[in-house]
Order: C-alpha cells, then sequence, then structure tokens
C-alpha cells in the first residue's frame, strides 16, 4: 500500500478520534476517570520496564517523548533520584495537538499542551539523534504507517535508547478495521509482529542489525510490550518519492473535502460521532465493552 492510500485512510479516522476525545474530556465523571490514570506530575512508571532505573543512570537530564500521546498524560513527567522527585524533559506529542489543545481548552481542563508531531516523520520534528526514551502506547497501530514509525523513531533516539511500545493484541481486527484502527500489533514466540489484512511484519527480522528487542506480554492484561534498545545508526526509509505521495495525498485530500458533498457528509459524520460519544461516555467500562461487543456480532 503507497503513502497516498495509506494517509488518505489514517486522515478518513480523524472525525471518530476527535469525537471520543472531546466527550471524554466534556464530562467529569469521564475526565476524572481519565487523570485517576494518567501519571502526569507523578513517577514514570512503565510496564515491564523499570524506565525511573533506566533514566536515572543517564548522566544529562534525559529526554523524553510521548508520541501519539493522544490526551492520557499516562507516562509520568517526574523520576525519583536519591530519594526525591526530579521534572524530567517530557514532550507530548501527537498528530492531532491542535484539535486536543483546543478540546482541553473549550472544557477547561489544566492539561499539558501538546506538541505537533507525526511519528512517520518523527526524525523531522527531532533531527538531533539525542532522545533517550520514546513511549508510544495503544497508538502505534493508530498510525498510518507502524513500520516508518518505528524506523524513524530508531533514528531519532541516541544509540542505546529505548523505544518503548504497548499496545493492545490485534486492536484492528477487534475494531473491524474502522477509523484509525488498520492495524494489528502481537506477540508469537518472543517476536513482535505487526500486520494487517495486505501485509504482515516481523519486526524483530527487520531490525536485527539495529537493535536488541524483548516482547513479552503483559501478565494481567496481557498487551503486547516491546522494549527495543538502539544498537547501531539506523537509516529513516523515507525517501523523496515517499514525500512526494504525501504531499499529493494532503493535497488530494484538500481537493476532496472542499466539494459540498463531502463537507456536507463530513459534518453529518462529526454530529454522529459526536452524539455517539455524548452517550458512551457516560457507560461504565463494562458496558462499553458489551456494548462494542453487541455491535460486533451484529
Amino acid at each position: 500500500m503507497d503513502t497516498t492510500t495509506k494517509t488518505t485512510k489514517w486522515l478518513k479516522g480523524i472525525t471518530y478520534e476527535v469525537a471520543f476525545w472531546n466527550n471524554t474530556y466534556r464530562w467529569d465523571k469521564s475526565f476524572d476517570s481519565l487523570m485517576r490514570h494518567s501519571r502526569y506530575g507523578k513517577k514514570i512508571t512503565l510496564d515491564g520496564f523499570d524506565a525511573n532505573a533506566y533514566l536515572t543512570s543517564l548522566l544529562p537530564p534525559p529526554i523524553v517523548l510521548d508520541v501519539g500521546c493522544g490526551m492520557t498524560f499516562a507516562i509520568g513527567d517526574k523520576m525519583e533520584k536519591n530519594g526525591s522527585m526530579e521534572s524530567m524533559d517530557v514532550h507530548y506529542i501527537d498528530p492531532l495537538a491542535e484539535y486536543f489543545n483546543a478540546i482541553a481548552k473549550k472544557h477547561k481542563r489544566q492539561v499539558p499542551a501538546i506538541e505537533f508531531g507525526m511519528v512517520e516523520y518523527l526524525s523531522a520534528f527531532y533531527p538531533n539523534r539525542n532522545v533517550d526514551l520514546i513511549t508510544i502506547q495503544n497508538a502505534l497501530d493508530h498510525s498510518s504507517d507502524p513500520i516508518k514509525g518505528i524506523y524513524e523513531a530508531l533514528a531519532t533516539l541516541k544509540t542505546g535508547g529505548i523505544l518503548y511500545l504497548n499496545h493492545h493484541p490485534n486492536e484492528a481486527e477487534t475494531e473491524q478495521y474502522k477509523g484509525f484502527h488498520q492495524w494489528n500489533i502481537d506477540e508469537e514466540n518472543g517476536q513482535l509482529i505487526i500486520w494487517n489484512r495486505e501485509q504482515r511484519f516481523n519486526i524483530n527480522e527487520l531490525l536485527e542489525k539495529n537493535a536488541h528487542i524483548d516482547v513479552k506480554r503483559a501478565e494481567d492484561s496481557g498487551f503486547v510490550i516491546a522494549i527495543i534498545r538502539k544498537t547501531n545508526e539506523s537509516h529513516t526509509i523515507g525517501d523523496n518519492d515517499d514525500i512526494r505521495q504525501l504531499c499529493h495525498a494532503l493535497m488530494e485530500q484538500q481537493r476532496i473535502s472542499s466539494k459540498l458533498s463531502v463537507v456536507c457528509a463530513n459534518k453529518l459524520r462529526t454530529a454522529f460521532y459526536n452524539t455517539v460519544q455524548f452517550f458512551v461516555q457516560q457507560m461504565s467500562y463494562k458496558q462499553r465493552m458489551r456494548l462494542k461487543k453487541l455491535i460486533g456480532q451484529a
């Protein structure tokens, strides 16, 4: 699948994602529940990896990127060193940053500003190869090109730096390839596998010359965790053809979205998703999962 097709599919998922976060932040109940699980203002904690021990072992103040952060602020922005808490240089990054910052402002929620960035072109946003830790949680499989995103993350890290992944297994299958859910992430015999109905990649094999990968499943949740340590300098897989296709995809999307029929359809889609999420976010987690299962069986 070329860049134009992948980018166009990804762009179509924005409406649903924005509606979800708008209504999560709208209600005190859903927002408070989200913040109870947030690590913002707390010690950095990552399931299956002692991030605090790793970061405190570094000499200069570490640089941390939370890529595809959504609006969860899940990783924490402090580290514990010699019995005291120290602030870290954490950058919350998401391609929908402008939408998310507007949502936080609209609902008067006091949360950190989110920076614009795309994992598929991360080294263009952070070109100095000086990042110590990149976390991507339940987001890489939402990108238009997760394989390119992994290479770009490695290009952004310093040698010895860590790319930490934590994802629901095979979420595109669960979500029936709707919206941003176009890729599955799984673990098979200690190997990190990324796949969909058209393609399948063994990440351990792809990165064997550039990184050491430890892949496992979280004992309690079954989530797929990959700790990827950069061992050698790697090259991005972007090229001039890729950039040309991206520019073409964006302009084609602009051309299509200017049509009156598309404008009306997008407004109806936005209103529909907002209405659905308006009620869904008032339901309990178990009720939402039950509803999702019923929809999947319909």
